[in-house]
């Protein structure tokens, strides 16, 4: 495998959860360093530095690498004792020129072995934060570290405090995972603590969907906890998608039905809808009445509508009754009143009215209560269906009060509502019910 190919497998890493290493690893915390004031070498010294591990271009961009298979192979790069990889690997992360910095942080990791990789990452803590780059880079590196010696990065892992612990853990397991599964689902089966076996089992299925789908998916299906299992299972669909969605489709559709298929085909309708919209309604309209589907129905409803609100709108409404086509109407109606006030009200006001338009005119009204509060009430009071109604007059009620309260008192004193309509409207946020 190509050097670039692996490290574009190792991002799938970072897709799950950037927002967590953004939050957990960037910026400098108080009294560190700033990335601003880090030492810095002369162009000379750095090239000096890095001669020994630079290549020709073909070598490092995407031609063959090491052996003529073109396969990442650890330790196959120049030999570094772990004084010189510390020392090479604080040079590159000072490297002012992000692409200079990333080819040569991906061709050091050829180096990478067994005996340096421990003073490699204690040589990339000492440096200062560099925003979305340290994060970047520091799942490539412990990754990378986990693939060669999967005990001994996990030992680090572990013993790590912080903010960055979790995500070191998940990192290195999933390195550890990609190349040995057998033995890293053996030691996350002897992990007491329930929490810290639940970030290092996201590693492993992680690692082991890079190697084997199948059995990444019969480690999720074997989780007894439900939620989690849905989790997990997104993170199989997100590396089964990146086979074909040919293959992604079928494997998803083979799976038990419930909640666990339902997360799998919201991850699936997630990626495709982004790339063929209209394809992708056309694929998920098959599961409308699945109950487990209906939040993937709803993903692919609101993406479309941000580019297409009245295509997708369009198809929200040729679904069969369900539950699937009152997400979809929602999602679609919510996304389009965002865009344009005027269109979007003008179709609910030009279609025929009843049950198939109640969750879209609830929708519409939550969307514009705050700049059309009284028109937003019209349409909540208008609805048929009376629980849509009750919801729906709820919920337009409390976004009229919160962002124009005395108008809004006004309204519901002089409302006439049922006693426990205004008993909910009036509930403190963390009372209302779910």
């Amino acid at each position: 495998m190509k050097i670039t190919h692996w490290v574009h497998l190792v991002w799938l890493l970072v897709a799950g959860g950037a927002f967590l290493a953004g939050r957990s690893l960037s910026g400098p915390a108080s009294g560190e360093q700033s990335a601003q004031t880090a030492p810095t070498r002369s162009t000379a010294a750095r090239q000096q530095s890095t001669s020994s591990l630079s290549r020709s271009d073909s070598s490092v961009g995407g031609g063959e690498s090491n052996a003529s298979s073109g396969e990442w192979i650890p330790g196959s790069g120049k030999e570094l004792n772990p004084e010189a990889m510390a020392e090479a690997l604080t040079t590159i992360l000072g490297e002012p020129d992000p692409l200079k910095r990333q080819r040569e942080f991906a061709t050091l990791l050829e180096s990478l072995t067994k005996e340096n990789a421990a003073a490699a990452v204690e040589a990339f803590e000492k440096m200062p934060r560099s925003g979305w780059s340290y994060g970047h880079e520091f799942t490539l590196l412990t990754n990378a570290w986990g693939r060669l010696d999967g005990p001994a990065a996990t030992e680090f892992a572990m013993a790590r405090e912080g903010r960055g612990r979790e995500w070191a853990l998940g990192s290195v397991m999933s390195g550890w995972a990609s190349e040995d599964p057998e033995a890293a689902r053996q030691f996350v089966a002897g992990i007491e603590g329930e929490g810290e076996r639940h970030t290092l089992m996201r590693g492993l299925v992680t690692g082991t969907s890079q190697r084997d789908v199948n059995a990444a998916t019969a480690l999720v299906l074997e989780l007894e906890d439900e939620g989690r299992a849905q989790d997990l299972m997104g993170h199989v669909a997100r590396q089964q998608l990146m086979q074909g969605f040919e293959l992604a489709s079928s494997w998803a559709d083979s799976l038990p039905e419930g909640q666990v298929k339902g997360s799998a085909l919201h991850s699936l309708a997630n990626g495709f809808v982004r790339s063929d919209p209209e394809q992708a309604a056309l694929w998920i309209g098959q599961y409308a009445n699945d109950e487990h589907a209906t939040g993937a129905v709803g993903e692919v409803a609101e993406e479309w509508a941000e580019r297409e609100p009245e295509s997708a709108v369009s198809w929200a409404a040729s679904l069969p009754e369900g539950e699937g086509r009152n997400r979809a109407m929602s999602e679609t109606m919510w996304e389009w009143a965002g865009r344009d006030i005027v269109a979007a009200g003008e179709f609910l006001a030009s279609s025929p009215q009843g049950e198939d338009l109640d969750h879209a005119a609830g929708s519409y009204a939550r969307r514009v209560v705050r700049e059309e509060p009284e028109s937003a009430m019209e349409w909540a009071l208008a609805i048929g269906n009376d629980e849509v109604r009750r919801d729906a007059i709820i919920n337009t009620a409390r976004g009229w009060i919160e962002h124009h309260p005395d108008s809004g008192q006004e309204w519901l004193s002089g409302s006439n509502l049922p006693e426990d309509v205004v008993a909910e409207i009036n509930r403190p946020r963390d009372r209302r019910r779910r």
